[in-house]
């Protein structure tokens, strides 16, 4: 089959058929290794990028792209987390720019308030047995800006070793002046509109901080029964996982109530006994008093209908200040609110059996007395949920303190809207559900943090009287004058506390193009083309970009949303410290021995960053996940890997293994480019193609259309499934092959048409791939360019054009490649059967058809099959006259052909047999005790969707290998 292809190549120089000696073949390789070593090849490129300004927008009649990267805590160093969220973000700006889109990205630096606090007080500590108080504020912050310093190099040293495109020169830090002001100015906006107020409410407490921390900074741990948990601050283990029954005795009566608590330390604050309405066990007792065997007084027995009557025995105590649901009923029930746990975490009652006593201590103690009183009838074991302090370690406690507060149900109010009505796009849609069952549900936002770093709240305390009052002003000179038109002369103190880390973040859309200043990047880029972030952020980050866009702007700071699934190791487990899984980058990048993970474990531990407990769980998984270290993978391929997964699932399951393969992948690729040069030294551009050359033309041009609408719909697992599916099985396992035998050829024509088809199919291949790999693609075009027409001179592919699908449509074919199909299935089939047998061995193979339609096709492409399955005796027979041999191997699977693989060696022709009987009753071994497992195996909740997708996705797999298997009888 032959067909004339017109301007796809330029004609060159003229050729002419020829050997190759080993000294011409070095020179056809000159600038390429031997095998793929991404340190090499990646080095300098990155620099050359900078130099040539590619990261700054170029101005164009095209709508902008703009992105901005989340910006990493200064606590440390980049994990594989941050590696996803930027590799998804510059393969989108990579692609725009190639489409010749203006493209703004905007890096930055968040001040992290708690989280980097810990980690300096942890270093501090460890270090030079400090604390902050020890060493005061204003020492205690210097020591912090050094380690911001510090840590910013080997941030932005990381960043730029991925290969993320970002324009530096509009850098952002979360805590410097022009945020600070976007900061206090949102404050004051918000305050005069009356939407923050300063009240007494219920927050999370962590007495290990001294702070109120947000929700997001809360791991809830589940607990079956008594277990023994580190608490800090205290010198043993302490026993949770316990529920307490206490008998307290009705007023008037012999009766007595038994009240189920897990909390006994907070008994002291006990206010009232509350029962279900319509429970028929107590409903006689609503209105009666109890004695408080502790406090020595009586409380009432009251009745509301939050009460779980099947929590415990159905009686439940009232301990308001301590409890966000106590606190609910007591002010329903207008019952006293009493603090007994202070910000310390110890007893503050004026019981001097218990006052000053740490919570935990305390909790023993008040078991004893309860136990001398006769007034303990049981503990027993219990279900519960710990919230802990993801910073410290600590367990959180509800208290009641007056902090500034942000009103967001207004807000929150347009939030629902602009999605409702489609303004804006949240993807995966899945997450909409999320979206308004918060916004539906949300409370006012506490802003106020009591620690040191952050930004100080901008509000100015005085005393009146007894009365302490507040001033809202940009610094203290605008606050001096309010209050002297006030005509008060009162002392004023600016607010000891800083602000919610999230409060500024929240900003971060507007804020980082000047706002409030409306500049020139606030006017030609604001808003932001998307937001790309992780999914488990969309409540504390996203929902409040878009409510404090709207309230201060008056705009959605974007109109796309597109979030990412939590990244898990290989087992479906999120990493984190706690679990000693996480991943560094550069340890995937440059590769690592077990004993060097170890020491980078043991160094972060001295340094106060791990707890005994971190470093003992990191050890553990180094030597289950990485018993041979970490081989090197190189940028590349770790992007590669990212995007291979499915961005927009719950998880992300990262396994090492899919990271080397894709290294192996690069190799091929490099591979490639070597063979091309090899048989295109000296060209002369073709009017007639080969059947071969044809189809592989036509599946380019699918792959070009199926990597652009995979892009287009943020699927980059389709787009890497794509370029794979081309590049990898159909170009280099399939075409590259084929070429070989017409190569070898006389046929001048043949050969010409294939060098200009390998070009074509290697050019496009590499702009195609440049977003995902960029620096493999541009270091290997660069070096191909001088020496194959075709490719363009350009100092990198950020200037070229993006293959785009209306270029490539005249190329498809699909009755070819359905055609095709035919010859590639036999092809696989025959590798199936002939797999293990030394091709010296020379093994025949009949391709018995029953049609002269297919008689001809597989004859009119033997010499694609003999090139890719390496079988030189290839016979295509008619099925009428056919006589089946008495011993072979067989594959009569396909109704359109049978397959039959005869030797001449009848003890090799058995060994062949026995290992395809052997791995046939493996595999349906395998396939029978998974089908048993999983019919009655219990999925975890934290991995079920990864455990179970895996176990269907082998039970497919398993399946299909059966049926694949060649039969020997």
């Amino acid at each position: 089959m032959k067909r004339q292809w017109l301007n796809l190549l330029p004609c060159s120089q003229a050729f002419s058929s020829r050997t190759y000696s080993s000294e011409q073949l070095a020179h056809c390789h000159s600038g390429f290794p031997e095998i793929y070593h991404p340190k090499a090849i990646e080095s300098g490129w990155y620099e050359k990028w900078e130099k040539n300004e590619y990261f700054t927008p170029k101005k164009g009649d095209k709508e902008p792209f703009k992105i901005i990267l989340p910006p990493p805590n200064v606590t440390g160093t980049l994990h594989l987390g941050h590696a996803l969220t930027g590799t998804i973000q510059d393969v989108l700006a990579r692609w725009h720019r190639m489409k010749k889109h203006p493209v703004v990205w905007i890096p930055g630096l968040d001040h992290a308030g708690i989280a980097t606090q810990v980690v300096v007080e942890k270093i501090l500590q460890s270090t030079r047995g400090a604390s902050r108080l020890d060493m005061g504020r204003e020492k205690f912050l210097s020591e912090v800006w050094q380690w911001k310093e510090q840590n910013e190099n080997m941030i932005k040293k990381q960043l730029k070793t991925m290969g993320f495109t970002l324009d530096w020169s509009r850098e952002f830090f979360t805590m410097n002046k022009d945020h600070n002001k976007a900061v206090v100015e949102a404050f004051i906006m918000l305050h005069k509109r009356n939407m923050i107020y300063r009240d007494k409410d219920m927050v999370n407490w962590s007495p290990a901080l001294r702070s109120v921390i947000s929700d997001i900074e809360i791991e809830v741990e589940r607990i079956t029964k008594k277990t023994f948990l580190e608490i800090p601050g205290y010198n043993k283990k302490i026993p949770f996982g316990q529920i307490v029954e206490v008998l307290y005795k009705i007023k008037g009566s012999e009766n007595e109530i038994i009240v189920a608590t897990t909390r006994p330390e907070s008994m002291l604050g006990d206010v009232a006994i509350a029962v279900h309405p319509d429970d028929e066990r107590y409903s006689k007792y609503v209105g009666c008093e109890v004695w408080h065997p502790l406090k020595k007084l009586y409380i009432p027995i009251i009745a509301d209908s939050i009460v779980d009557p099947e929590f415990g025995t159905g009686a439940v105590k009232i301990t308001p200040a301590h409890d966000r649901t106590d606190y609910a009923i007591a002010k329903r029930h207008n019952l006293e609110i009493i603090d007994v746990i202070d910000e310390h975490g110890n007893i503050s009652t004026d019981d001097d059996r218990f006052k000053g006593l740490p919570r935990y201590v305390a909790r023993e103690k008040i078991l004893h007395e309860l136990a001398n009183l006769g007034a303990l009838k049981q503990i027993s074991n219990h279900e519960m949920l710990i919230p802990r302090c993801s910073r410290t370690g600590d367990v959180i406690e509800n208290l009641l303190r007056e902090q500034w507060f942000v009103k967001c149900k207004s807000m929150a109010e347009r939030a629902m809207q602009v999605v409702h009505d489609g303004s804006l796009k949240i993807d995966p849609a899945f997450c909409q559900d999320s979206w308004f069952e918060w916004l539906n549900n949300i409370k006012d936002w506490c802003i106020s943090r009591q620690i040191w770093w952050g930004h100080r709240i901008p509000a100015y305390r005085y005393q009146c009287g007894t009365d302490i009052n507040w001033i809202v002003a940009h610094n203290e000179e605008e606050a001096r004058r309010i209050l002297t038109r006030n005509k008060n002369d009162a002392k004023l103190e600016q607010d000891t506390d800083v602000l919610d880390t999230w409060f500024s973040s929240a900003l971060l859309p507007f804020s980082s193009m000047g706002w409030p200043n409306k500049i020139s990047d606030y006017n030609d880029y604001y808003p932001l083309t998307m937001m790309e972030t992780g999914n488990d952020i969309i409540f504390f980050w996203v929902t409040r970009m878009v409510m404090m866009g709207l309230e201060l702007t008056n705009q959605l700071p974007f109109k796309e949303i597109l979030l990412h699934g939590v990244l898990c190791d290989g087992q479906g487990k999120k990493m984190s410290k706690s679990l000693g899984n996480v991943i560094s980058p550069e340890n995937v990048i440059n590769g690592i021995t077990l004993k060097d993970l170890n020491e980078q474990a043991e160094q972060s531990f001295k340094a106060g960053i791990l707890s005994h407990h971190e470093l003992k769980r990191t050890l553990a998984v180094n030597a289950k996940m990485f018993p041979d270290g970490i081989l090197d993978c190189g940028v590349d391929a770790l992007r590669l890997t990212l995007c291979a997964h499915n961005i927009k699932e719950r998880r992300i399951n990262f396994n090492i293994i899919e990271c080397v393969k894709n290294k192996h992948f690069c190799n091929k690729i490099l591979q490639a480019c070597k063979y091309t040069l090899r048989v295109t030294d000296e060209f002369e551009a073709s009017t007639n193609l080969h059947s071969i050359d044809l189809w592989i033309l036509s599946r380019l041009s699918l792959m070009v259309t199926s990597v652009n609408k995979a892009f287009a719909e943020r699927h980059f697992y389709r787009a890497v499934s794509a370029i794979k599916q081309f590049l990898y099985y159909e170009f280099c396992d399939f075409y590259l092959e084929a070429t070989k035998v017409g190569f070898k050829s006389d046929n001048l024509e043949m050969m010409n048409g294939h060098r200009n088809t390998l070009v074509k199919c290697l050019e496009v291949s590499l702009r195609i791939l440049a977003p995902l790999t960029p620096y493999l693609c541009d270091e290997f075009y660069t070096k191909l360019s001088p020496k194959l027409p075709g490719f363009l001179s350009l100092p990198s592919l950020t200037e070229a054009p993006y293959p785009v699908p209306s270029e490539f449509e005249d190329l498809r074919d699909i009755s070819l490649e359905e055609k095709f199909n035919e010859v590639l299935e036999v092809i696989n089939r025959m590798r199936s059967i002939s797999a293990g047998i030394n091709r010296k061995l020379k093994p025949e193979v009949h391709i018995v058809v029953h049609s002269p339609e297919d008689s001809q096709l597989y004859a009119e492409h033997i010499n694609v099959i003999t090139a890719t399955t390496k079988i030189e005796n290839i016979k295509v027979l008619n099925n009428c006259e056919y006589a089946e041999p008495e011993e072979s191997i067989r594959d009569d699977a396909d109704t359109r052909c049978r397959l039959f693989l005869v030797l001449d060696d009848k003890v090799a022709l058995q060994e062949a047999k026995k290992k395809i009987e052997k791995i046939r009753l493996e595999a349906g071994n395998k396939l029978n005790r998974l089908l048993k497992t999983t019919s009655v195996k219990k999925y975890s909740e934290d991995s079920e969707d990864c455990e179970r997708g895996k176990d269907k996705e082998m039970i497919k797999s398993l399946e299909e290998e059966l049926k694949r298997l060649p039969r020997t009888g």
